[in-house]
């Protein structure tokens, strides 16, 4: 299980995590608002029925699908974990389209990989089957993080970019690179 240094964050993601089981702005952030490709608007089959956002900190916002099936007494659990926290918001899945590109330019400062449609990528990977549950960060520089090293990754670059814009430099080796959406995407069957 993901561990991240927010104990709220931990529970509802682990609250998610068991119920998966069981049913199988930020102010100094540039005007221009093409910083990230917005998503298209091509029909999805989603295997989510609700998305819970959570923007608990500045290096990425974190979207986890909540599966179709899901039991309602689970869904009311997560409902009221959600309602407890001001981060945190749930929406439908056409709410949560709808509104996906305003959440990625809340978030991406810069985008490091402009040849990659990432807000797609992130649509597509909590609609899709193996993504539908999984806790996805969309991180300050147009990366995707999943893993405790991803989230980790986006904390430290988010802090040198920070502290000094112009001196930071991406990582340019994709095998070094662990918020690289190309990392991610292919796996899960959403491009990349």
């Amino acid at each position: 299980m993901l561990k991240m240094t927010s104990k709220p964050l931990t529970a509802l993601l682990a609250l998610i995590a068991v119920s998966l089981v069981y049913t199988g702005a930020n102010a100094s952030k540039p005007s221009d608002a093409n910083i990230v490709k917005p998503r298209s608007d091509v029909k999805i089959d989603s295997a989510s029925n609700y998305v819970v956002i959570d923007q608990d900190e500045p290096a990425f916002i974190v979207f986890t699908g909540i599966p179709k099936g899901i039991d309602q007494e689970k869904l009311e659990k997560i409902r009221q974990h959600v309602s407890t926290r001001e981060t945190a918001t749930m929406l439908t899945w056409q709410q949560f389209l709808q509104r996906v590109d305003g959440y990625a330019r809340s978030v991406v400062l810069r985008n490091d990989y402009p040849k990659v449609r990432v807000v797609d990528g992130i649509v597509c990977l909590i609609a899709s089957k193996k993504g539908a549950g999984a806790p996805w960060g969309l991180t300050w520089n147009g990366g995707i993080a999943l893993t405790f090293n991803d989230y980790q990754h986006a904390r430290r670059t988010y802090e040198a970019y920070k502290k000094d814009p112009a001196s930071y430099e991406p990582v340019r080796d994709p095998r070094r690179d662990p918020v690289n959406p190309r990392g991610h995407l292919p796996y899960f069957g959403c491009g990349g």
